[in-house]
């Protein structure tokens, strides 16, 4: 399947995407439609530092929302996206299409580069892993092209991710589905998102040259 969007007043229409809330907290944001993006609303009492993982009042500033066509095999996830302190607008891979976020991975935008994250149910509580990570550079309050891709092979399926285009590649658990869904999320800060799109990709060259697994 192909899906392109900008988020400008009219390039793109919210009956086509699901509002996703974490279940470690009630509270969530909502979207603050401008000119040319849109940003997660941030409560005026609120500073950067308090919206940390980890503080009381995170989950005022947590907005995800998931496209609603699933997505199968290859894929490749795009978007144009900010942050205006130190984190963490993502691109989110989610097993099911639901209210409530339950199994998913998410591909996170910082100022020190790109974390892979594994979210799951541990013992009926939210609980997560870091699975990858990339170290990069990257300024505040500038645009940056993050770009994530799944890709199904004989060797089994694999997650890729970067800045402009991936330049880092893991494996993913065998028993990721065929079948999944893509979306945004803006958490931990105030993140802007300017435009999302969902391509086919065409198997990489190099993994026929990996024989071993």
């Amino acid at each position: 399947m192909e899906y392109k969007c900008s988020f400008t007043p009219s390039g793109w229409n919210q009956e086509d995407w699901l509002l996703v809330r974490s279940p470690r907290w009630e509270a969530h944001s909502t979207w603050r439609q401008e000119a040319d993006f849109i940003a997660n609303n941030f409560p005026e009492d609120l500073t950067a530092e308090d919206t940390q993982m980890g503080r009381d009042r995170t989950g005022e500033t947590y907005l995800s929302m998931l496209y609603k066509k699933p997505v199968t095999g290859s894929i490749r996830v795009e978007t144009t996206c900010l942050f205006e302190e130190r984190m963490a607008p993502l691109i989110v891979f989610s097993r099911e299409l639901t209210s409530v976020h339950k199994e998913h991975l998410e591909v996170v935008l910082y100022d020190r580069g790109i974390n892979l994250w594994y979210h799951f149910f541990k013992n009926g509580k939210p609980s997560w892993k870091l699975i990858g990570f990339q170290d990069i550079a990257l300024e505040a309050n500038k645009p940056h092209h993050l770009v994530a891709e799944i890709r199904s092979t004989i060797k089994g399926k694999f997650l890729y991710m970067g800045v402009d285009t991936p330049s880092f590649g893991t494996r993913l658990a065998e028993d990721w589905p065929d079948e999944y869904f893509a979306g945004i999320t803006a958490c931990e800060g105030r993140n802007r998102f300017f435009d999302f799109a969902i391509s086919p990709v065409a198997p990489l060259e190099v993994m026929k040259e990996r024989i071993s697994d």
